[in-house]
């Protein structure tokens, strides 16, 4: 029969990282008297000495560190076991906001998502302001830039050519490539600036070669929308590769030149990083990403 409680399996882990009964009591949330107590019966009861005791310093023997290295793993499994627990007890839900959601990147990995947790509810929202912080989304996709709203991390997660969709009619179809300085001077589709910052990626770039869009003066959101707009012979619908697939005929993509991507940016929220729920998801878009080549070394940063 064990002679051994899971608290006191915990009072051995404190006092083995503390090295110190004042500060490993202080980590308990309990009074140091009473942890010495609690070590000293746990001590009689096992028949070994698990720490050395001096005025100053608290020194665990080799049976101290063994049963703390050991210690360690049963609470992390109880850990574990108690999260799967209440997760089974209770419907599991998770909220993701995707810029551009019509785009092949977001709808992979919602794809992804219901197909590697299928008993996890996703509900996807494209609206881009919440004013509510706890009814912020757990978990975003943007693409361009990362989650600019305070308390989230990011990673790369896909890096996608920009180029510029037009009409085969169009002046410059039969170019290999755009440059910036086409951008000034034939006509811009303008993406509408409340739904998205696609506007703005595109003025960096344009910016960083010394030049400025020229946009129509109409605002549209959306794939078709836009193709719509470009199909019109004069207008340039800048965009990712992968949305030349999604289209007619009609229209041809070229790179933009020199070779330029936009990253897809995951976002999560610090306040959630805990949450069972939001750790699988992140795992399994990983785990998509690297099975596609997505990414080769993704840098995690703090908002």
């Amino acid at each position: 029969m064990l002679d051994v409680s899971l608290r006191e399996l915990e009072y051995v882990v404190a006092l083995h990282d503390e090295r110190n009964f004042t500060r490993a009591a202080r980590h308990l949330h309990m009074a140091q008297p009473a942890l010495s107590q609690a070590i000293i019966r746990l001590e009689r009861r096992l028949g070994v000495s698990l720490f050395n005791r001096t005025s100053r310093s608290v020194v665990p023997t080799s049976a101290g560190n063994a049963l703390a290295e050991d210690a360690r793993g049963i609470i992390d499994q109880v850990r574990v076991a108690v999260a799967r627990a209440t997760a089974s007890s209770t419907q599991r839900a998770i909220t993701v906001h995707v810029s551009e959601p019509a785009l092949e990147t977001p709808r992979r990995v919602m794809a992804e998502l219901r197909a590697a947790l299928p008993n996890l509810s996703v509900h996807m929202t494209a609206m881009p302001v919440f004013a509510d912080p706890e009814q912020a989304p757990q978990l975003s996709l943007t693409i361009g830039h990362p989650q600019r709203q305070p308390g989230y991390g990011h990673i790369v997660l896909r890096a996608e050519r920009v180029g510029a969709l037009m009409s085969t009619k169009h002046a410059l179809s039969q170019r290999r490539s755009v440059v910036a300085d086409d951008l000034e001077r034939h006509l811009v589709v303008s993406i509408d600036a409340q739904h998205s910052q696609w506007n703005r990626w595109i003025e960096r770039w344009a910016a960083s070669h010394g030049r400025c869009p020229r946009w129509t003066t109409s605002a549209v959101f959306g794939i078709v929308a836009g193709s719509d707009v470009a199909a019109d012979g004069a207008s340039l619908f800048v965009c990712l590769e992968s949305v030349a697939t999604d289209v007619e005929n009609s229209l041809t993509w070229r790179p933009l030149a020199p070779t330029v991507s936009a990253s897809w940016y995951l976002n999560w929220s610090h306040a959630h990083a805990d949450s069972p729920e939001l750790q699988d998801c992140i795992s399994a878009i990983l785990s998509h990403a690297e099975l596609y080549g997505w990414v080769d070394d993704g840098v995690s940063t703090g908002q």
